[in-house]
């Protein structure tokens, strides 16, 4: 038996018995082409069962949980900073609140919704993939500790605010960890959430604002 047939047999029980945890693997239909290593990505609480799939399977598998790799490799150096971030939006013309206070278990997602007031004398659009998705940021500096991690489709989906109008937009928060030194998950606390709004409706050519950092409250 090779490593694919006893591998193909477990994906095929995790996606039964906890469709969650996986959020990236090879088919298990599929059997042509199939040579070690095999990436699976997991969601970012799902560390038990990285352990299990390393210790059964070793190098032959690539895993990841959240945006980190298990197991924990050597802390990469830090990438310099080559495209400067959006400006932030422009208060006397565009405000932004959270539909609610936005409360979420950690390692966990959060469908939410962003409001937006357009003070502007003209339409605003802005375009989206049919919702916008936040980083979880360090309240304190604004460094960017965590969001979501996976693939997301990218259909051109518009939200129209009319002048005077306030709209919401659907907004998504998650709490993988990008920070080696957090773990896996942004763990429970008070935390701040940050997104990037696209103000125009072709994203190639329209410009992009930063929203100001609002409460995003991350519980055990």
């Amino acid at each position: 038996m090779t490593v694919w047939d006893e591998l193909k047999v477990v994906l095929v029980r995790l996606s039964e018995e906890q469709p969650r945890v996986l959020l990236g693997y090879p088919m298990p239909e599929v059997d042509k082409g199939r040579v070690p290593p095999f990436r699976i990505d997991l969601a970012p609480w799902a560390v038990t069962t990285a352990e299990e799939l390393h210790r059964q399977f070793g190098d032959d598998v690539e895993l990841r949980v959240g945006a980190l790799p298990y197991p924990p490799g050597p802390e990469p150096r830090p990438q310099p900073v080559t495209t400067p971030l959006p400006d932030l939006l422009d208060s006397r013309e565009i405000t932004v609140e959270l539909d609610g206070p936005a409360v979420v278990r950690s390692g966990h997602t959060l469908r939410h919704s962003l409001l937006v007031r357009n003070l502007s004398g003209r339409d605003l659009q802005i375009a989206t993939n049919g919702q916008v998705t936040a980083a979880v940021v360090d309240p304190q500096t604004g460094e960017v500790v965590g969001g979501f991690s996976g693939w997301q489709t990218a259909p051109l989906v518009i939200f129209r605010v009319a002048a005077g109008a306030t709209e919401p937009i659907p907004l998504l928060i998650d709490t993988a960890s990008y920070t080696p030194q957090l773990g896996y998950v942004v763990p429970a606390g008070e935390w701040g959430i940050q997104a990037t709004l696209t103000l125009g409706p072709h994203p190639r050519d329209s410009p992009s604002r930063r929203t100001p950092i609002l409460p995003l409250t991350i519980t055990a």
